[in-house]
């Protein structure tokens, strides 16, 4: 029992440790090359962290700067956000389904979990960019300890749970209750 258990640590570790190294392959060597994918990306969150300000009454607008996305608060034009390929999630996408690939489970199940888990990864990088956005002009004094910290946690919390979610719900090890 404990060598089956074993094994299928070790598969899901090696199947995982692949498809991440076939991923950082496929990105840096044609995704980054070859295509705009993080502009657009960087550009969705900034359009969409606007909008959801928006929806509090805070009005900001969009700036592009070579192939940085920017968003200003429009009362203030000292404290803005750059939204860079390293903030985007499009990492935190593949750590994501590369999980929920490599764990045992129905390929059913998996076909509608990632993109939902994907959708709100990418909700909670909105939230982040929106409110850093406000504390960078707010309490600029903050910034860096909530953009290292504070909204790592927070990002990789949602992720954490989104695999227990599907561990325990949803993979080949959930109960059948």
């Amino acid at each position: 029992m404990r060598a089956l258990l074993q094994n299928k640590i070790v598969r899901f570790l090696l199947l995982a440790a692949g498809l991440y190294l076939f991923w950082l392959l496929l990105y840096y060597f044609v995704i980054k090359t070859y295509t705009d994918w993080d502009f657009w990306l960087n550009y969705l969150i900034v359009e969409n962290a606007q909008s959801l300000l928006a929806l509090f009454k805070v009005s900001a607008f969009i700036e592009i700067d070579s192939d940085q996305v920017i968003l200003v608060l429009s009362d203030s034009m000292y404290h803005a956000i750059r939204v860079g390929d390293e903030c985007n999630g499009f990492k935190l996408f593949s750590i994501f389904s590369i999980f929920i690939i490599a764990f045992p489970g129905s390929w059913k199940k998996k076909a509608w979990f990632i993109p939902m888990g994907l959708v709100i990864v990418h909700l909670a990088n909105v939230i982040r960019v929106a409110l850093l956005l406000l504390i960078n002009n707010y309490y600029h004094e903050y910034m860096d300890f909530n953009h290292l910290y504070t909204f790592t946690v927070f990002v990789y919390a949602i992720i954490f749970l989104l695999w227990y979610w599907y561990a325990k719900k949803h993979s080949a090890y959930a109960s059948k209750s």
